[in-house]
C-alpha cells in the first residue's frame, strides 16, 4: 500500500500538468483510499477533497456522488459528524437526479448508517427504503445483500432485532463464499457476528472461522469488527476490564465511528459509559471523547430538507 502511495503521488503531478481532470480525480481518490487504509487519515482528507473539488468542477453527476460519499464516510469513521453531514447534504439532489440503482444502494446504504448513529430514526427509514428501491432496480446480488444489511442494522438500532434474522439470514444465502466482493464486507461480517451472538451464544462466536488478521477487510472494517468482538465477550464474562485493546486502538487512531456504530446497533462495550436519557450514540462518543470537530452534533444528516 505504502509502495502504491509513492506511485500516484508521483503520477498526479504529471496528470495534473497535461490538465488530465478526469484521470487526475481518480487518481486522487485512489490515493485517498490508500492512505486511509494506512491510517493516514489527515492526508486521505486532503486527497479526497482535492477529488470532489475535481468532480465539481468537471460538474460530472456521478463523480460527485461517489466523491462526496467516500470524504463523508472518512469523516463519519473519525466521528465527525457536522463534516460529514456538510459533505452528504449536496449530494442528494444530484442522487434524486441520476437516479442510477448503484448510487442509490450505496450511497443511501451510507446515510442510514449516519442516521441511526445521530439519532434520526425517521431519515434512517426513508434512506433504508432508498437503498432497497435502488437494489429492486439493480437486480445484482450483492446490491440485494447491501439493502438486507441497511434493514437488518435499522432494526437491531430500533430494537428490534428479531425482525434482523432472517434478512441476515437472507443476505448469508445470497452472498455464498462471496463476502469478500461486497463494498461493506466488513459490515457483514459484524452483523453476521451479531447474529449468531444473539442467536446461539458467544461460544458459537468464538468458534467462527475468522479471517487471518481481518486481511479481507480494510482498517476500518478490521477494527469495527475487533471491537464488537471484544465487547461480547466482555458481556459473556471473558474479558477484563482493564485491558480493552480494541477500543484503546480505536481512541488512539481517532477512529470512534466504528465504536459509535457497534454501541448503536445494542451491543455496549464495557469500555465505555452507558448513554444517559435522550442522548444519541453521537452525542454520548462526543462526551466521552470531546473534539473541537464534534462541539455541535447535528440532528439529522438533512435527507428532507438537502434537495431529496
Amino acid at each position: 500500500m505504502a509502495q502504491a502511495v509513492e506511485r500516484l503521488e508521483a503520477a498526479l503531478p504529471i496528470l495534473r500538468s497535461l490538465a488530465l481532470l478526469v484521470e487526475l480525480r481518480r487518481g486522487q481518490s485512489v490515493l485517498g483510499i490508500c492512505l486511509k487504509a494506512l491510517g493516514r487519515f489527515d492526508e486521505a482528507t486532503r486527497a479526497y477533497q482535492e477529488a470532489m473539488a475535481l468532480a465539481e468542477r468537471g460538474g460530472i453527476s456521478g463523480a460527485i456522488v461517489h466523491t462526496r460519499m467516500i470524504l463523508a464516510n472518512l469523516y463519519h469513521d473519525l466521528a465527525f459528524y457536522s463534516a460529514a453531514v456538510d459533505c452528504f447534504q449536496p449530494a442528494f439532489a444530484v442522487l434524486q437526479a441520476i437516479t442510477s440503482s448503484r448510487a442509490w444502494v450505496e450511497a443511501y446504504c451510507d446515510v442510514a448508517r449516519l442516521a441511526v448513529v445521530l439519532g434520526n430514526f425517521s431519515e434512517a427509514e426513508l434512506a433504508v427504503e432508498r437503498c432497497e428501491d435502488g437494489a429492486r432496480r439493480s437486480t445484482l446480488w450483492r446490491h440485494g445483500v447491501t439493502a438486507r444489511l441497511a434493514r437488518a442494522e435499522l432494526h437491531l438500532c430500533t430494537g428490534q432485532s428479531q425482525l434482523a434474522w432472517s434478512l441476515l439470514e437472507e443476505a448469508r444465502a445470497l452472498t455464498g463464499d462471496r463476502a469478500h466482493l461486497l463494498p461493506d464486507a466488513g459490515r457483514y461480517e459484524r452483523l453476521q457476528r451479531h447474529f449468531v451472538w444473539a442467536t446461539r451464544g458467544y461460544d458459537a462466536v468464538k468458534a467462527l472461522e475468522r479471517p487471518v488478521a481481518h486481511g479481507r477487510y480494510d482498517l476500518v472494517d478490521a477494527l469495527e469488527g475487533r471491537i464488537f468482538d471484544e465487547a461480547v465477550a466482555h458481556i459473556a464474562g471473558e474479558g477484563s476490564e482493564a485491558r480493552t485493546p480494541a477500543l484503546e486502538e480505536a481512541v488512539k487512531m481517532g477512529l470512534l465511528g466504528p465504536v459509535a456504530r457497534v454501541l448503536a446497533s445494542g451491543v455496549h462495550h464495557p469500555g465505555i459509559p452507558e448513554r444517559q436519557p435522550g442522548e444519541s450514540t453521537a452525542q454520548l462518543v462526543a462526551r466521552v471523547y470531546p473534539h473541537h470537530q464534534r462541539a455541535v452534533i447535528p440532528a439529522a444528516v438533512g435527507l428532507t430538507t438537502g434537495g431529496a
